[in-house]
């Protein structure tokens, strides 16, 4: 099977991935980084709900940025992959209906932005963190579908920005 993968700037060095502990997409996800030529060039930090389950429980916030710290200073990691995916079972765990998705229209994009949301949380975290830490990163997040394609999500803020400076 051909997955498709957006278009973004390729990973400049060492990569942190985070992803979540969803048995179902682990072969989808190696054949990801290998897409990225990232083989055997990055780190991955697993757990429940990806970002989400960063953004929302303290212990794990706290175990990330310290990984991600670790990452830095043993392997030079310079870029920040956010890997989410869709039909999390953690979603419906952490926040209820409102993780709970079908597979109508509606609910696919709203899946979309609850899954944008927390991605974009996380990675504004990321990019504060490395401004005071002195670890320069760059921060993509994606999302995976259950057959292995894979999507940019867009920085909102950074979208927001743009169309107010012009």
């Amino acid at each position: 099977m051909r997955h498709s993968y957006p278009a973004y700037p390729a990973a400049r060095g060492n990569v942190l991935l985070l992803s979540c502990m969803d048995l179902r997409l682990l072969d989808d996800i190696v054949r990801f980084m290998e897409h990225d030529n990232l083989t055997n060039r990055y780190d991955q930090f697993i757990l429940a709900g990806a970002a989400l389950g960063a953004v929302v429980n303290d212990h794990w916030n706290t175990a990330f940025f310290e990984h991600l710290d670790v990452a830095c200073k043993l392997h030079n990691v310079r870029d920040v992959y956010i890997l989410e995916h869709r039909n999390c079972g953690a979603y419906k765990v952490f926040l209820g209906d409102e993780g709970s998705f079908d597979d109508s229209h509606q609910h696919h994009e709203n899946e979309l932005h609850l899954h944008n949301r927390y991605a974009q949380q996380l990675a504004e975290r990321i990019r504060s963190w490395s401004q005071t830490s002195g670890n320069p990163l760059q921060v993509q997040c994606f999302l995976m579908d259950l057959r292995g394609n894979v999507e940019l999500l867009a920085d909102t803020a950074a979208q927001d920005e743009g169309s107010a400076a012009v």
